[in-house]
This record gives structure tokens, sequence and C-alpha cells, in this order.
């Protein structure tokens, strides 16, 4: 009896929740006139451009001058902003610097370093500063296989590898106040010691480049005179590689004032920044273009950092506008290529591109640093744009085939081409853009306030910018985040994509859930809970199926699009299935004797069952009536 009150509990709770997608949908298609809201959104550590999972600019501060965005793996992206001013230089995004001067350079800046090295573990103490090294074998870094990805200057043939540099320091005095970077090139493992103190350990099957910051209590053990980085390097299978090399940053913006940030505001598909510096004042807006309805930009890896200018004085001023972004930094290669191209200019390293209008811009690489810079003049062109595209260097793979990304189709497959796209109609797609924000904005306030709007307005930019779209093998489009064909992240999203009407979308993240399960590549009587993991589709990643739970949502999710679009066609594609995992549901329901202590909660399987076949239920009406 008391499971059964607690389970009339929670479907009246679901039943009121499910009054709220109602009313949400009854908001989606309101066409009255639409106000902006009179009041900032405002929201730190939000996603700034969603340009690719591999590749999205998060902020880190409100104000975005006190330090530098990060990517969604919590690496930095070195990219710095100024605006010169008559003469006076204002850092309006990004930190004072991260150019640093190398104390002992990686192998490639330099031909080589002398190190000392051991294929046998030495035995204890062997990183210390104070060990004797003097019966080690010498060689020149780096050190790695003859047929690697970066050159070896030292050929290491065996399984494990112990090197020590030596590096002296003439004058401690001069990394007062500077950060100290350990920087370092490994394939598969490394372990990485300063004097003797621990700093990093880390693993992967493929090359991999990294950047640590020395803590103040290491970089404070560091002495006048010699002493020792010591690796660990690991091959487990492949190639090898060790390489590192200690760096200071050189403080190239440290004089530069920073701009007064005065008004900050994030919408669906941008934020703006207003920023004051002397006479002019900024306004910056990061714009996310695929996040556009009137334009089918779905999956462009592309995204543009507007900027334009007004001096209140109304007075002319000689403005400057630039752009740093530290390549070697972020990708660990120094080699940057340039050109120009219909009125656009770019500059290219690795997977990076970036692109600004030719006119009045210029364009300078040092020591792996970009610099894009152009004049601006609020009586000539008072307004511009900086493009950012990046393109993922794997493809996905299914039974054998590479499925290709949704941006391709029917394109020369060149991220280039998608670019000059989106900067000869840049303004126009800025003014699309803001026409929706407002409107959704608008609709956000009016359904849920504030804090709704809070809520819901950047989970729209954070869906985008984690998911992948590709196109299968019969041209669907499917839609992947980082864990393939995740369904519980799929449930999770839904309450964003309906408020957006995005039932494309909503599809594509289950079309390939209900693919895999028709093609014979799984026979349980439930849905998977995953399909693979980025970049392979071939099994399930997590080792509990979680079976009443993703049958429950799968149902779910399948009566809110037939809700929604009132027909019953995408169901009825896969009837069989959706019958298969409700008889599972049911079944389930009569066998299984639950325990009646504790309160229930939407997670627990009697309570997912109960969904589940409510949801199969409301179908079977739909089916009937639409």
């Amino acid at each position: 009896m008391e499971v059964r009150f607690n389970i009339r509990q929670v479907v009246m709770w679901r039943i009121v929740l499910f009054s709220g997608i109602i009313s949400l949908i009854c908001a989606c298609s309101y066409s009255g006139k639409k106000v902006c809201p009179p009041f900032d959104i405002s929201f730190s550590g939000h996603t700034l451009l969603a340009i690719a999972p591999g590749f999205t600019i998060k902020a880190t501060e409100d104000t975005l001058n006190k330090t530098y965005p990060c990517l969604r793996s919590g690496k930095m992206f070195p990219l710095t902003g100024i605006l010169k001013v008559d003469g006076k230089s204002y850092r309006f995004l990004g930190g004072d610097s991260l150019r640093i001067s190398s104390l002992a350079p990686l192998s490639n800046e330099n031909l080589g370093w002398q190190g000392k090295y051991s294929y046998l573990f030495p035995g204890r103490g062997w990183e210390q500063r104070e060990y004797n090294d003097s019966l080690w074998n010498k060689g020149k870094g780096a050190f790695g296989s003859e047929n690697g990805k970066f050159q070896a200057h030292t050929v290491w043939g065996a399984k494990n590898i112990y090197v020590r540099r030596h590096i002296t320091i003439a004058n401690k005095d001069t990394l007062k106040e500077r950060k100290v970077y350990l920087r370092y090139i490994y394939d598969d493992q490394i372990k990485l010691y300063c004097n003797g103190e621990y700093l990093l350990g880390e693993e992967a099957f493929l090359p991999q480049t990294g950047c640590y910051r020395l803590t103040d209590e290491t970089v404070a053990q560091i002495i006048n005179g010699d002493n020792v980085i010591a690796a660990y390097g690991g091959n487990a299978e492949g190639t090898a590689f060790l390489d590192f090399g200690l760096y200071v940053e050189n403080k190239t913006y440290v004089d530069v004032k920073p701009a007064i940030l005065k008004q900050m505001n994030m919408q669906a598909t941008q934020t703006h920044y207003v920023f004051q510096c002397g006479d002019v004042e900024l306004l910056i807006d990061f714009v996310s273009p695929s996040l556009s309805e009137k334009w089918d930009m779905t999956g462009w890896p592309v995204g543009f950092l507007s900027y334009q200018i007004h001096a209140k004085d109304e007075k002319e001023h000689t403005v400057e506008i630039l752009f740093d972004v530290d390549m070697e930094w972020l990708l660990g290669r120094s080699k940057v290529d340039s050109w120009c191209e219909q009125n656009w200019r770019f500059a290219k390293s690795d997977s990076l591109y970036l692109a600004m209008e030719a006119n009045e811009s210029t364009f300078s690489s040092e020591d792996g640093h970009v610099i894009l810079s152009q004049k601006l003049s609020a009586k000539n062109e008072d307004k511009g744009a900086l493009l950012i595209g990046y393109e993922e260097g794997q493809t996905l793979q299914y039974g054998g085939e590479s499925l290709s990304p949704l941006w391709k189709k029917n394109r020369t497959g060149e991220i280039k081409e998608l670019m000059k796209s989106v900067g000869d109609r840049w303004q126009e797609l800025k003014e699309e853009c803001d026409k929706q924000d407002c409107q959704w904005s608008a609709r956000a306030f009016q359904v849920g306030g504030e804090t709704f709007a809070g809520q819901m307005l950047p989970s729209y930019r954070n869906f985008i910018s984690s998911h992948r779209f590709v196109l299968s093998s019969e041209n669907k489009i499917f839609c992947f985040g980082d864990t393939l064909g995740n369904i519980r992240e799929a449930y999770e999203s839904f309450s964003t994509l309906l408020y957006f009407n995005r039932i494309d979308w909503m599809k594509s993240l289950l079309d390939p859930i209900f693919e895999y399960c028709e093609d014979n590549h799984w026979v349980k009587r439930y849905p998977p809970y995953d399909i693979g993991l980025y970049p392979i589709i071939n099994k399930q990643v997590k080792l509990d199926d979680n079976a009443v739970a993703v049958a429950a949502d799968m149902l779910m999710m399948m009566a809110v699009i037939v809700e929604v679009e009132q027909d019953f066609s995408y169901a009825d594609a896969h009837w069989n299935l959706l019958c298969l995992w409700a008889d599972y549901l049911r079944e389930k329901m009569e066998k299984d004797v639950y325990p009646c202590e504790g309160l229930l909660n939407e997670d627990d399987e009697r309570v997912k069952c109960v969904l589940g076949l409510m949801a199969y239920r409301k179908l079977i009406q739909l089916k009937e009536s639409v």
C-alpha cells in the first residue's frame, strides 16, 4: 500500500511537471510582440563561442580581461585583445601575457639539449638534485622513436627511460613575480620532477603536448646555479617520445591598462560586453551563428567575435584593435600559414583558423604568435569581426565507415569556405541573432522569470558546443556528444531543445540509437545506455545497463516528440522497438517485488517503470488520434 501511495505521489509530481512543459509549449507558440528584458543576464563560466566540442571557448570571469578564456577541456585559450586609442593601449580580453621566454627550451627550438639518461631503474632518489648521475649515459634531447611524429635526437629503444636535465639559473631574482612553466611533449607516459619535487604524471596513447605552471613553492626551491628537471618516460606500444623544457613569462602586456567593463549581457546565441577605453567605448560580441534558426548552419564549426567602437565626445580618434593568439602555447606548434583570399586575411596553425577582413588589417607571426590587427575610425569603418574556425582531426567511425560531418555536405570540405560564407554576411547573421535572442529572452522571462532565463539561455549554447552533427550512410543527421548515443544525456537535453523548438535535433539524438538497435548491433529487450565513445561507434561504454531507466527515457522522449508535432509517423517508424521496450517494463513491474521502505524519487526503478508505461499509453492514445 505504501509503495502504491508513494508512486502516486511521484506520478502527481510528474503530472505537475508535464503541465509545466505544456505551458512551455504554449509559450513557444506565443506570437505576440516581443520586448527584450530591460535587465541583463550574467553567467560566469558560460560558453562564449560554440564552435566544436574539441574547441569551445568558455569565459572564466565576468570581466573577460582578468584572465584568459578557456577551452571545454579546461586548458586556457591564450587570446589577448588590445584596443589602442590615441597611442594608449587598453586590454579588454585575456590576461597580461602568456608569452614566455625559454630558460631551457624544447629540442625543436635549439636543435637539441644535453641530458643524462638510463633505461634501467636507477634506484631511489634518482630525481633529486643532489643525485650523482656521472655514470649515466649522455644523450641529446629529445628522446624517441626514429619514425615518430616529433623529431628525436637520441633513439629511445626500450620500454622505460629516466632522464635528468641540468639547468643553470644565473640570477633567481629574474623569476620574481613571474609565472614559471614546464612545457613537455610525450608518448605514451610521463612523470616530471623539479629538484626532486613531483610535479605531474600523464598517460596517453597518442603524442601529447602540455604546459604546467610551477607553484610558488616549487619556484622558491629553484636556486642560483645547478637545478635538475627529471622525467620518467614509458612506452606502452608503438612510437615513443620525451621532451621537456623550462620557461618564464616575459609580461609582454603587463603595462597595458585593463579596459573598464561597463556592461555584460548573455543571451542564447551571443554574449555582449561593453568596455570603456579612454574616450572610446568598445562593444564586443561573441556570436555563435550555428544556433541561428533562419539559416541552416547546424554543426558549422565557425564562430566570430564582432567589435564596434563609439566615441562619446564625437571627436575623431586614432583607433586600432589587435588580437594576439599564442599558437605554440595552445597547439604545441609554432608554424603558422597565412594568406589572403576574397577580401579575408587568414591565419592557420594545426586545426585552428583565424580570419579578419583584409581592409585596413595587418598580420604578423613571431615565436608562434599570430597577431591580427585592424585600424578603426568612427568616420570610416568603426566595426569588424574576427572569425574563428576549428576542424577536428578525427572522424566518426561506424561499422568500418567514416561518417562525414554535416557541415561538409555538398561542400568542398574546406573549413575556410565556411568561414568566408560566415564572414561575408557576419553583420546580417548578427542582426538575425539579435532578433532571435530578443524573442527567446522575452519568452523565457515570460515563462519563468529571471531564474528560468538564466538557466535556459546558456543551456542552448552549451548543447551545441558539446555535440557533433554527422551524416549517416542513409543521409540521416545524427547528433552525438562525447559518449555516443548516451540516452541519459539526451533525456536531460530535451527540455532545452523543446523550449527552442529544435525537434529536428531531438530526433537527431534518437536516430542513431534506433538505427543501432534495428541493425542487429543490439539484441537485448531494452535500449543501450550508449553506443560507444567518440570517435568509434562499437559497443556500450557504461558497464551497468540501467535497463529500466533507458527504456523509460526513450518512451518518454518519443511521447514528447509526437505530442509536439501532432504527427505519429516518427513513432510509427520505430513502433516495434517501442512496443518491445514497453513490454520489458511491464514484465519488470509484474515480476519484481520492491521493498517498501524509503522515499521514491524519479530515478527509482519503480517510478521509471510507471513513467515509461504512462508514456507508452500516451503514445497509444496519440496513435489512435493523430
